[in-house]
């Protein structure tokens, strides 16, 4: 919670609030749940909005969004673009909301919940019977070299730098993977798409300070303690985003993969 407080006016403004990269997303999400007017939507995990925005511009005065986030920083600034959203702080593991929903969006958050199958059976029973789950989750560290050219040097050079059977970004990043958890849920009607996408992340240095100050925000002080180390971890991604460089900047692919499920 602390750590998306702090990253999360970063993440709205240069990520989710102007579509860029994985944030292309978030309109494809809105046009594949097909919103009616009427309809009651749940964003589950919301952030700073970006789905919840999207998908009020679809609602009519007779439907209805709520918005749920553990980080009331996230929150904070999604309420100044939902003046008719309700946002609500709840952990998506302790949900204590009784409605019925027409459609449930979960962008980027799925495959950070421990126990995501409990997540996902409540929302099912959140459902109305003709609803619809639609979700999104970034693909395997091939598909998303964004994460994996500095998290895997990172990984090799501070081995126990990730507490063992922590939830990774890539944890549903393989669409069998994310079909046998909605399955096990009991969900059904499971269509899975993958979606790559662009993102440019300018020169190695304006990456590397980027995802510092972002994704590795709450191990940055870890891999920055030894000026040698980090200088090793740095010096081999630079190697590997070569591969994605031309003239001087980087321009990584970003896999997605889009789910949608009756219950």
């Amino acid at each position: 919670m602390q750590n998306w407080d702090l990253v999360a006016p970063d993440y709205h403004n240069s990520w989710a609030s102007i579509g860029v990269g994985p944030f292309k997303s978030t309109a494809e999400l809105v046009d594949i749940a097909d919103i009616k007017p009427a309809d009651k939507v749940l964003d589950i995990a919301c952030g700073t909005g970006a789905v919840s925005s999207a998908v009020m511009k679809k609602l009519g005065s007779s439907g209805s969004l709520v918005g749920l986030d553990l980080s009331f920083g996230a929150l904070r600034i999604a309420k100044l673009s939902l003046p008719r959203g309700k946002i609500v702080q709840m952990d998506a593991e302790n949900i204590g909301l009784r409605a019925r929903f027409d459609k449930i969006f979960c962008q980027y958050a799925l495959m950070f919940f421990p126990n995501s199958h409990g997540v996902l059976s409540t929302l099912r029973n959140l459902l109305k019977p003709t609803g619809r789950l639609i979700i999104a989750v970034h693909g395997s560290p091939k598909g998303v070299p964004y994460f994996s050219t500095i998290m895997e040097p990172v990984l090799k050079f501070i081995p126990n730098i990730r507490p063992p059977q922590m939830p990774t970004v890539h944890r549903f990043g393989e669409p069998s993977d994310l079909e046998k958890e909605l399955s096990g849920a009991g969900y059904r009607g499971i269509q899975i798409r993958k979606l790559t996408f662009e993102y440019v992340a300018g020169s190695f240095d304006q990456y590397w300070a980027d995802y510092l100050s972002t994704t590795a925000n709450s191990i940055r002080e870890r891999i920055e303690e030894d000026e040698v180390v980090a200088g090793a971890i740095k010096a081999e991604a630079r190697a590997r985003a070569l591969v994605f460089s031309q003239d001087g900047r980087i321009t990584f692919p970003w896999d997605v993969l889009v789910a949608t499920a009756d219950p």
